[in-house]
């Protein structure tokens, strides 16, 4: 087992370390190598006359794997590794353009989207991209402890399942024994029969959605997260969710500054929490966002989802702040969200949109709780045709089902806008896009 990584070894002098070769430079007499483990990079420097078997280390590829026997010293303010001996783990014989950790390669860039999409198995070890996965990790980790602060237990839902939440053209489709059933989208039909246990309850869990539309913020799989409360209102949601974006926010950024900053920028990073921070938030209705749309000079039309162009002139009109839409059309809604009182073609919904273009990240909304509800608005969106897909969800609303409400987040969208990445595929370790070959 290794015990001795890069972060250690300045509690050290003579060691060994297990690492591998990122780079390499060549002088007259030495030999440059930039290696690197899980924890961090270092400089290792080969001395022609000194370092035993020098030519063939020479000749070693990049991100081949190595064993290093030397000493660690100070050389200004940085550490260097002085290379004794070395043992080779696993030559790289693999030939790769660009290198993965090659100096000057930001594979966060665009341009290498297409060579990052066909091969994330190599991919994976860059180490920008190493710090997108850690930096996701520990906003999850945030969100769970958020939660779990907040007296919520966190719940199982099954992948497999027949409800679908909108119409099943979104779904992803197999069959089992002459059944077909979808992976699962949305938990939420398997959070609501956990209320009467619970009444606080959340997951973070895979959805997965054959997506028709081909954008910066679309994968075909996610990192979904959800969470069911009873006897909560639409408003007191809206608060929760306002805190609990901003609070794993910030303590993701305590814990991963120095990753943040180099993503981002510590200017950048800065006022991307200003901009979340609760206090700058601006609420509006759905008709107030139609409004803002058609007197920017925009056809809309009334009932219809907002487009990314339309959010952004949305936000754009609020100076480029966070923008809560409040009562969603049903038409674009999923069937069991409660209707609002006075005008039942409108639920009682909201839908966070991030400035710049980032657009739609979380959403709120208060369900159904009585039968009648559930069947007419089943009716309305053509689902009494698979009532039996849907008859123990719908019949749970015989069953004491208190008035609850819920909040559903893309854990992908919401480190996006964070680290200011043009593409959620950078932030889902072997991302599928739409039109992709999967290659994994």
């Amino acid at each position: 087992m290794k015990e001795l990584f890069i972060k250690d070894l300045r509690n050290n002098t003579k060691c060994s370390l297990k690492c591998w070769i990122a780079n390499k430079r060549e002088s007259k007499n030495y030999l440059f190598l930039d290696v690197y483990d899980s924890t961090g990079r270092i400089q290792a420097v080969a001395n022609k006359n000194q370092t035993k078997d020098y030519s063939k280390l020479i000749k070693l590829a990049r991100e081949s794997c190595i064993e290093l026997n030397g000493n660690v010293v100070l050389n200004k303010d940085d550490l260097e590794f002085a290379i004794e001996s070395f043992n080779v783990i696993a030559e790289s014989t693999l030939q790769i353009s660009p290198y993965p950790n090659e100096a000057g390669f930001n594979i966060l860039d665009d341009k290498y989207g297409q060579q990052f999409i066909t091969h994330q198995t190599f991919y994976i070890r860059n180490r920008l991209l190493t710090d997108v996965y850690y930096i996701k990790a520990i906003f999850k980790r945030e969100l769970q402890n958020y939660f779990w602060s907040k007296g919520f237990v966190e719940f199982e839902p099954p992948t497999f399942t027949r409800q679908t939440l909108y119409d099943d053209s979104g779904a992803i489709w197999l069959n089992r024994d002459n059944q077909n059933i979808s992976l699962s989208r949305c938990a939420t039909f398997h959070l609501e029969p956990a209320l009467m246990s619970f009444e606080k309850l959340f997951t973070i869990t895979n959805s997965h959605a054959d997506e028709k539309v081909k954008t910066n913020r679309h994968l075909i799989e996610y990192l979904h997260m959800k969470a069911e409360m009873a006897w909560v209102t639409l408003e007191e949601l809206i608060e929760l969710a306002k805190e609990m974006y901003y609070e794993v926010a910030v303590n993701t950024y305590n814990k991963c500054k120095e990753k943040i900053d180099n993503i981002v920028g510590e200017k950048i990073i800065k006022e991307k929490l200003e901009k979340l921070n609760p206090k700058n938030h601006k609420l509006i209705t759905y008709d107030e966002a139609v409004s803002i749309i058609k007197d920017a000079g925009v056809e809309f039309e009334y009932g219809k989802s907002l487009t990314t162009k339309q959010e952004k002139i949305i936000t754009k009109h609020f100076n480029e702040n966070f923008v809560w839409v409040k009562y969603i059309p049903y038409t674009v809604e999923g069937f069991m969200f409660k209707r609002k009182e006075d005008n039942s073609f409108l639920t009682k919904t909201c839908d966070l949109i991030a400035p710049k273009g980032f657009g739609e990240i979380l959403g709120c909304a208060e369900k159904m709780e009585t039968y009648e509800e559930i069947i007419s608005s089943m009716e309305q969106k053509n689902k009494m045709k698979d009532f039996d897909r849907y008859k123990d969800f719908a019949e749970l609303h015989k069953f004491g089902l208190p008035p609850h409400g819920g909040i559903g987040m893309g854990i992908e969208r919401a480190v996006k806008y964070l680290l200011n990445l043009s593409h959620v595929k950078f932030i889902k370790p072997f991302a599928i896009i739409k039109n992709s070959q999967i290659n994994h």
